[in-house]
């Protein structure tokens, strides 16, 4: 079990490393769930459920000043504790995303105000041209952001995984199968927080392409997967998917259009 903590642990530190190694996607659900899954000792469980919550997070993007669930939180307990228990993805799910929520309030609200001191030692620093420090305050800032997460993830690993068995052991047959219900309508509105995104009426025809090749025919992903990259190929290559546009005038700069900058 100590072996289990500490490298539930290093999986969570990893994942809150995605600043200091860049977008990388590291906390991201598909890459921890699997991770968590190889040390609980049922890789195809952590994948399926990595993959499961990815669907279910897959808009939970930070932008602008908008800051999503804490998924690292989330997925590594969620899916610990769902595989400790001998759980399915629905419970992962039904774990994972309150815990992200709680985790991302308390990052935010007790973390975060600690972060800005540190960035502020830092200025300090490069004032002094002390490039050692600011190194090294910048470290403790980054990791300073989701302290609360680092320190509870093995914490509540270590002493929780018995409390959830049992709570999961006693959970009354209908509160199971709202779980059921609740972990399928979770992956579909992550999709629809998805194509509501990219859909447009270029694209809408082959999402539903794909969407009755799969329901009718029976053909799977993967097959769908090889006719969209043989439509693509026959579409360039005979030109369908060509810029009509092609032989447009260039568009000329003036002072009146502003240039680059006119989006501004």
């Amino acid at each position: 079990m100590i072996l289990k903590t500490i490298l539930i642990f290093l999986i969570g530190l990893l994942g809150y490393s995605e600043w200091l190694l860049g977008t990388s996607c590291l906390q991201r659900p598909i890459v921890l769930g699997p991770l968590v899954g190889l040390v609980m000792g049922n890789l195809p469980a952590g994948i399926i459920m990595g993959a499961t919550m990815e669907l279910a997070l897959v808009g939970a993007v930070s932008i602008g000043a908008y800051n999503p669930p804490d998924l690292i939180a989330g997925t590594v307990l969620g899916v610990s504790l769902a595989i400790q228990s001998g759980a399915g993805a629905e419970t992962a799910l039904v774990l994972g995303i309150p815990i992200a929520t709680v985790m991302l309030a308390a990052n935010t609200g007790i973390c975060q105000p600690l972060m800005l001191v540190m960035i502020h030692k830092c200025d300090r620093d490069a004032e002094k041209g002390n490039i050692r420090a600011f190194n090294r305050d910048y470290l403790i800032a980054g990791y300073l952001q989701n302290l609360f997460g680092i320190v509870c993830i093995p914490l509540a690993f270590y002493f929780g995984s018995d409390a959830v068995t049992a709570l999961l052991g006693k959970i009354p047959e209908f509160v199971q199968s709202g779980m059921d219900i609740t972990a399928a309508l979770l992956p579909a509105l992550g999709f629809a927080m998805l194509a509501q995104q990219m859909m447009n009426r270029k694209v809408a025809p082959f999402f539903f392409l794909g969407f009755f090749l799969v329901s009718y025919l029976g053909i799977s992903t993967t097959g769908v997967a090889i006719f969209a990259v043989l439509i693509v190929i026959i579409g360039v290559t005979f030109g369908i998917f060509g810029d009509k546009q092609q032989g447009a005038a260039p568009v000329v700069e003036t002072a009146d259009n502003g240039g680059d900058f006119d989006e501004f």
